[in-house]
């Protein structure tokens, strides 16, 4: 259930993504059974249109909304971005190989790993072939970080997108050196031996 600080920083994280031109939407977030759409909703979804403006965000998350669980949540839309969605094996070596230079966030429970690069940089091929999902396109968003999710727990930023100036990552060579090559077929696709040391995940999250 969302309190008073928890909605009020909703609020501010929603204003704050769309003033820096990373579009949002409101997302319902069913809790228990719960959800603002009166329904017995399971996974999150989309209750209103893609917002680009920061003026705009603030007056729909500032809307009085019901105290029930299952409070208003924030979607972040691939519009102009695409996020790759890959496994640990992957993208705990990858995150340390780009440090800060990519808006990175974690799913601890699943400890899936989501990457914000630039749009069309990495082909689905390439990313399917590592287990993982693309996710692109004005139709296509994940829950924007802090969301707090059944099968994924709480969603944190690893590197949040201050960090990079609000620019998605553009990939050079840390992607392609880590994921598998999609265009061998009958090759080995087993992930990459990971060191002890190479998973941040334990010293902390922002």
């Amino acid at each position: 259930m969302f309190d008073r600080h928890r909605r009020r920083k909703v609020f501010e994280d929603a204003v704050r993504y769309a003033a820096n031109g990373w579009p949002v939407a409101p997302l319902a977030v069913p809790d228990r059974g719960i959800c603002l759409c009166g329904k017995g909703c399971v996974d999150p979804h989309l209750v209103g249109d893609v917002i680009r403006d920061g003026y705009q965000a603030a007056e729909v998350w500032s809307r009085p909304r019901t105290s029930a669980p299952g409070a208003l949540g924030i979607a972040l839309v691939a519009e102009w971005f695409d996020v790759m969605e890959l496994p640990p094996e992957y993208g705990a070596l990858l995150n340390h190989r780009l440090k800060a230079s990519c808006p990175t966030a974690m799913a601890p429970a699943r400890r899936q790993w989501w990457f914000f690069v630039s749009q069309g940089s990495v082909p689905r091929a390439q990313v399917e072939a590592a287990g993982g999902v693309l996710r692109s396109g004005v139709s296509d968003w994940v829950p924007a970080p802090g969301t707090w999710l059944e099968d994924t727990g709480r969603i944190r930023w690893l590197v949040h997108p201050y960090l990079t100036e609000w620019q998605p990552y553009r990939p050079l060579d840390p992607i392609s050196q880590i994921l598998p090559d999609y265009s061998q077929r009958n090759g080995d696709r087993r992930g990459p031996e990971i060191q002890p040391d190479s998973d941040p995940a334990d010293r902390g999250a922002q």
